[in-house]
């Protein structure tokens, strides 16, 4: 009995020595913190590779289970989610198509790609990126090889150069490393004018991420004085602010007569400013446009305004005195063309340039008296609501304004109701699916809150009913000899 039992001790001591030999040299600080976080894929048994092609080698020796599992994480989630539009309906996802197979052949953009898709995991958890090890020692790797590529007199610049500083530029951009950022968007913009080459798909891709970065830059810049002066500078689209009268001049009401009949009736209600009003006139045509098939929008009209300088001139907008109402609308609609934008060009966390927009739009969270302007902001608070929570680095957040208008307004009762009044304002099919979940959750918060508000009252009543009691106790024998 006693050598069955010292048998079974040896055993149990072998097993926990194996156990750990084999996880001696794992901490929640190296490159294989990752087996912490999740089960891993079943492939990373494998050394190279990812699951659509697990035997590709890597072009880094010896990479670690982080490495693996970053790679894993890169094609499953990361790239999937950043998926534009456009690139869902042909099919194809550049990032997986086009990008991974450069990175698995070049070290240096597989550095960058590695410490960018650390970057997001990261963020994901809730942790702070400038903390996480891993990501400072790629994010390292990466930028010297770039150094090293580029010290080189005479070199043109090759499509891995061009591929890992649009990598490095999202990273920077997602960690909030504003000074790296601005110099990786510099030098690309310089990089790409210098450029004779014919256009290929490596540009294309490149070039549509510079122009996206550089629309929202801006927001990086919102609160430098340099930035602040520019709204004002003579000849700009949107400096000043004049208000109709009635009765209405005749081309203000062809303008107006263009918007979609909730924006109409808001400008005859004299709310918001006549630049104001043509601004969205122009808008419309844009929001009419987009959802045109390609040969429709090539042989139609092409509208006077794109969805870059729409969020420019709402910049600006933002920055003057504006009413009440304005204001509102304002940012909302900023919201929308930011949550537009980004569905339509390729996905990148939104919460840094939303979130001092939804702030703002919740500070201000006065109701109007006029019905139209009460269902424009149904459609403000809405389309504000939504942009922040279709964000995977987004906190979650009290939408003051929504669940007040909830409460408020008969249309908000029944999504059928709601959604035929988001109609008259901007609408899109494609984001039709977000903006339900975003009123049922809406709903969901009132009815809950309704039920609680019920409970509290029946409890208080009961409190009530029982001082009564206490205070007339020949009442309370009547009452018990009744039963």
């Amino acid at each position: 009995m006693n050598d069955r039992h010292g048998e079974l001790t040896r055993r149990r001591d072998r097993r926990a020595s194996t156990l750990s030999r084999r996880t001696s040299h794992l901490n929640q600080t190296s490159d294989d913190d990752s087996e912490f976080s999740r089960r891993p894929s079943p492939l990373l048994a494998v050394d190279s590779g990812y699951r659509v092609d697990p035997f590709t080698p890597y072009p880094v020796t010896n990479p670690s289970r982080g490495v693996r599992y970053m790679v894993d994480y890169y094609t499953q989630i990361w790239a999937p989610q950043q998926a534009s539009a456009s690139s869902l309906i042909s099919g194809r996802n550049t990032l997986v198509t086009l990008v991974l197979p450069l990175a698995l052949q070049n070290a240096m953009l597989f550095e960058a790609t590695i410490a960018m898709t650390r970057a997001a995991w990261v963020i994901r958890r809730g942790s702070e990126p400038f903390n996480d090890k891993m990501l400072l020692r790629h994010r390292g790797y990466a930028m010297e090889e770039l150094r090293n590529s580029l010290s080189g007199s005479g070199q043109s610049v090759s499509a891995y150069v061009l591929l890992t500083m649009s990598t490095l530029l999202t990273m920077n951009y997602m960690i909030n490393d504003t000074v790296s950022f601005r110099v990786h968007l510099q030098a690309l913009e310089k990089m790409l004018e210098s450029l004779k080459s014919e256009e290929t798909e490596i540009l294309h891709f490149v070039r549509g991420r510079v122009l996206a970065f550089g629309v929202l830059a801006s927001f990086l810049q919102a609160h430098q004085p340099r930035y602040a002066t520019r709204i004002n500078e003579l000849g700009h689209r949107i400096s000043t602010l004049t208000y109709p009268g009635h009765p209405f001049p005749s081309d203000l009401c062809e303008v107006a007569s263009k918007l979609p009949e909730g924006f109409s009736e808001v400008a005859l209600s004299r709310s918001i400013a006549t630049e104001f009003i043509s601004f969205l006139a122009k808008l419309t045509e844009l929001v009419k446009w987009m959802p045109l098939t390609q040969a429709r929008r090539v042989n139609g009209p092409q509208p006077g305004l794109t969805m870059q300088r729409a969020i420019y001139d709402l910049q600006c907008l933002s920055a003057l005195s504006l009413t009440s109402v304005e204001g509102q609308i304002v940012r909302a609609t900023l919201a929308f063309c930011l949550h537009v934008y980004n569905e339509l060009s390729f996905r990148i966390p939104l919460a840094r340039p939303l979130k001092p927009l939804l702030e703002s739009f919740n500070e201000h969270n006065e109701i109007p008296r006029q019905p139209w302007l009460q269902r424009c902001l149904l459609w403000s608070a809405i389309v504000t609501a939504s942009a922040w929570d279709t964000q995977v680095d987004a906190q979650p957040r009290t939408h003051v304004v929504l669940d007040k208008m909830m409460r408020l307004l008969p249309e908000a009762n029944y999504w059928e109701e709601t959604k035929e009044l988001m109609q008259k304002f901007f609408w899109l099919d494609s984001l039709q699916d977000q903006w339900e979940i975003c009123w049922r959750a809406a709903y969901f918060r009132k009815t809950r809150q309704r039920r609680g508000a019920s409970q509290v009252d029946s409890i208080s009543q009961l409190l009530q009913d029982s001082a009564q009691i206490s205070k007339h106790p020949s009442s309370e024998v009547r009452i018990k000899t009744e039963f």
